[in-house]
């Protein structure tokens, strides 16, 4: 790891350190970075708030120094103060546009890009109270229902429907899954699906005005769904259908402890045999195998911890859905 100073200069390759963690978060593309260090260590003094980590893939501004005995705590978190700086005092709005040009438009000056989009769709992004360029960005992942990938050292931003793939991977207890904690809950659950656009637009499905998704029950419950940022009666049927795939099954998320079995043996054709089963990044699908809770099931990564130095820490978060806990509890009071 590389140490900055305040104004970008390098000051040394940093030497010393232990529990070094990079978290990476699918929802918001954000990533985290923390270690400790002594407090004796030779450039103690430059690491500092608002100095500058750099890893190979990534750049972190530091935003917090902890004491803890003869060690501080570090902790920072992804660069993106050229799109924080760029700020909107009195509100954005873009009208049905691409989430490129929303993007672009939200991010022009800031010396960040967008490479690619996967997205097609056009929506309205509108925030109406001061925001910036980062706030705007985040706003296009939650409407436009996408997943975004940030390279904070070439500053670029790649737009997907979807993050990740299925390769197979799979957590199997005695084998690849140390640890498993689970939450599990449907205070949001429902069934059908008023959805109301701008000047009371509403859905009209063979006379009826609700959606209806009974993948896990058959119970008949119904929510109310307004956003007047719609005007379009195809487009809210859309993003309806989305709302209510997560909505009408129990919100389930673990978070596994797992080994990295390329990283356990020795043997080289064992190593590759196991990087090909098990290999794994943000995003991916894997089958999530416990028996001694009776689970079989698929999820998609949507948080990994991982420590460079000590593997056998690594830890992911598992979910059915894209939406973590507390937005699903944010959902809930939307549609209350």
């Amino acid at each position: 790891m590389e140490l900055f100073n305040d104004m970008h200069e390098k000051v040394c390759n940093l030497s010393g350190v232990k529990e070094i963690c990079i978290t990476s978060t699918l929802k918001t593309g954000d990533k985290e970075i923390s270690f400790q260090y002594r407090k004796d260590n030779t450039y103690a003094k430059g690491i500092k708030e608002e100095a500058y980590i750099r890893t190979d893939e990534d750049e972190f501004v530091i935003k917090q120094i902890e004491p803890s005995g003869d060690w501080y705590k570090c902790t920072g978190m992804m660069n993106v103060e050229e799109m924080e700086g760029k700020q909107f005092p009195t509100g954005f709005e873009t009208v049905e546009k691409t989430a490129e040009d929303c993007c672009n438009e939200a991010i022009s000056g800031t010396g960040w890009t967008v490479i690619f989009c996967g997205v097609k769709k056009k929506r309205t992004v509108r925030i109406e109270q001061n925001c910036s360029g980062w706030d705007v960005v985040q706003q296009v992942i939650s409407t436009y229902r996408c997943e975004i990938k940030f390279d904070s050292i070439h500053k670029t931003i790649a737009i997907y429907e979807q993050i990740g793939e299925n390769r197979g991977a799979y957590f199997m207890e005695r084998l690849n899954l140390k640890r498993l904690q689970i939450q599990s809950n449907s205070y949001n659950f429902c069934t059908r699906l008023i959805c109301i656009g701008k000047d009371g637009l509403m859905l009209n499905i063979g006379g009826k005005n609700y959606l209806e998704n009974y993948q896990y029950s058959r119970k008949a419950k119904t929510c109310t769904w307004k956003d007047e940022r719609y005007t379009d009666v195809e487009s809210l049927r859309e993003d309806g259908e989305a709302k209510l795939d997560e909505l009408s099954k129990p919100y389930k998320s673990y978070t596994a402890d797992i080994i990295n079995l390329a990283e356990a043996v020795q043997d080289e054709e064992e190593k590759e045999r196991y990087r090909e089963v098990f290999e794994i990044a943000l995003g991916d699908t894997v089958l999530l195998m416990s028996k001694s809770t009776g689970i079989r099931e698929n999820h998609r990564i949507v948080k990994m911890y991982e420590y460079p130095q000590t593997k056998a820490k690594n830890k992911v978060e598992l979910a059915n859905t894209r939406l973590s806990f507390e937005e699903v509890q944010k959902t809930e009071q939307e549609l209350s």
